[in-house]
């Protein structure tokens, strides 16, 4: 089949990746064309040498950079951006959306497009992968991905859910993240499928061995792979484990990841005294080695839905604790890979002193069976058949 995959840019982060592991897997199934608003980013050297790859114009490009990327790119790329940007902070995403997508028509006819990305919020300029796919494609089925908790997601608006009318099918990456987005958009329950993330195995595997981190012996080491912002729950855990530090549990967190609170939080983990336990290691190319190399993967966030993150451990027998978000329960606890804790601090800080003071409950926490893409592979051909 001929198809092609709207996404905004190839930066670092979990749609991008199960994008690409999804590329990956089908290279060689289908005639694969992948579109990119804004064709860079520390991934796109992993896009299949024989996926096609179309790039955004003048006017489409900046749906997928950021202020500081255009304000890089020369005046008048800051400026377009600019203007686009104040337009959706006053009027929000569906005039900036709605005529940057027919600013740029994709030639050829194609089985299906496949918008890879939800929108961000109704006023924060970034996303259109939607409107691209419906305006600029001629497809003969338009299917859309939701990557999302769509209850607590901040695109959860009118405009953006009577979108979803214009696509044959909606494809969610977990049973759970299908649940919501039925309970929150019931008419499209027809046509909402579900398929799961990807991952590239071999790719991890061959990169867990690429550099051994240093451990320090006879604690418990502890690994974080997040953005550093409010979401995802990396600030609620310093007081905690200044409380741990205290009662003298031996413990290393690292954490791989930027964002928008990396320097509070590093200035806030110096503030506590944890420098000499808590470690930000920055964003990280290649964190593989953490996740072959650690005794748990703490995943604090206030909000997910699927995260990559879960699979990762999953495959290297990580341990996971997590807060009971969207898939926690459906992906950690049935699958016997983790504990999924009520998402508060007392709850999270309970669950580490019991692992602090009982280490071997870790040990029941693996998941025997194999782990392959097979249940994601046709979940994805029967959603692109059937469309």
């Amino acid at each position: 089949m001929k198809l092609l995959f709207v996404c905004n840019n190839l930066h670092i982060g979990g749609i991008q990746k199960s994008l690409l592991n999804l590329l990956s897997e089908i290279k060689n199934r289908h005639d694969i064309t992948l579109f990119l608003f804004y064709p860079e980013g520390e991934l796109m050297g992993d896009v299949p040498q024989n996926v096609k790859i179309l790039r955004g114009n003048c006017f489409t490009r900046i749906m997928g950079m950021s202020q500081a990327e255009a304000k890089q790119k020369g005046f008048f790329t800051f400026l377009h951006r600019s203007f686009w940007a104040a337009a959706t902070k006053a009027f929000g995403t569906k005039f900036p959306f709605g005529v940057l997508s027919r600013m740029q028509k994709i030639k050829g006819e194609y089985d299906a497009a496949i918008s890879f990305s939800q929108n961000s919020e109704y006023k924060l300029f970034y996303g259109g992968c939607n409107e691209f796919a419906v305006n600029a494609v001629s497809a003969r089925e338009k299917i859309s991905f939701v990557h999302c908790d769509f209850k607590h997601y901040a695109g959860n608006n009118a405009y953006n859910k009577s979108y979803y009318k214009n696509f044959d099918k909606i494809a969610c990456v977990s049973d759970s993240v299908r649940d919501v987005f039925i309970s929150e958009c019931p008419e499209y329950k027809d046509k909402t499928v579900t398929v799961l993330n990807c991952y590239d195995f071999e790719k991890m595997k061959s990169l867990a061995d690429a550099y051994s981190p240093q451990h320090a012996d006879g604690v418990l080491n502890i690994f974080t792979a997040a953005r550093i912002s409010t979401e995802k729950g990396i600030m609620r855990m310093l007081p905690i484990f200044k409380n741990l530090k205290e009662r003298a549990y031996k413990f290393n967190w690292r954490i791989a990841g930027d964002g928008v609170l990396f320097d509070l939080a590093k200035a806030e983990r110096d503030k506590l005294g944890l420098s000499d336990c808590v470690d930000f290691l920055g964003a990280l190319g290649n964190p593989y080695p953490f996740f072959a190399g650690s005794d748990l993967l703490l995943v604090p966030s206030y909000d997910e839905a699927a995260p990559m993150v879960f699979g990762e451990a999953e495959y290297f027998n990580l341990p996971i604790l997590t807060t009971d978000t969207t898939s926690a329960k459906e992906l950690v606890e049935d699958r016997n890979i983790g504990f999924a804790v009520e998402n508060n601090d007392s709850a999270i800080e309970e669950k580490l002193v019991e692992i602090l003071q009982n280490p071997d409950l870790l040990k029941e926490k693996t998941n025997s069976a194999e782990i392959s893409n097979d249940t994601a592979l046709l979940q994805f051909e029967k959603l692109i058949s059937e469309a």
